[in-house]
């Protein structure tokens, strides 16, 4: 989790970062509130809501996307959004986690255990 934030930049040094257990649990009320809904429950793109899009939103569970994914890209997309980086103008940014260096880690995490 230290390396992502330092490849992510993130770190902010005017407040207190928040406890493991404590990034954790927010970024698995994100997954369920913001992310499972396309991409899946578990990741494989299959959520509810990916029926209504006309490109599935990616599979996490793909072995061969999770080798040659990097961990600060994956961090960008999830705060930047699809499109600041060229890809599906549906995966919406999330800029509120722009201060939460730990919240996005932890997203990663759970996006490496598919």
């Amino acid at each position: 989790m230290t390396r992502t934030l330092a490849l992510l930049g993130l770190v902010c040094s005017c407040r207190e970062p928040l406890a493991p257990a404590q990034a954790h649990a927010q970024a698995q009320q994100i997954w369920s509130e913001r992310c499972a809904n396309c991409h899946g429950p578990g990741g494989r793109g299959d959520g509810p809501g990916a029926k209504l899009l006309p490109k599935p939103p990616r599979n996490f569970a793909d072995a061969q996307w999770q080798s040659s994914a990097d961990d600060a890209r994956i961090a960008q997309v999830i705060v930047d959004g699809g499109p600041a980086l060229g890809l599906d103008r549906n995966m919406a940014a999330n800029p509120d986690l722009r201060r939460k260096p730990e919240v996005v880690a932890a997203l990663v995490e759970i996006v490496r255990g598919f």
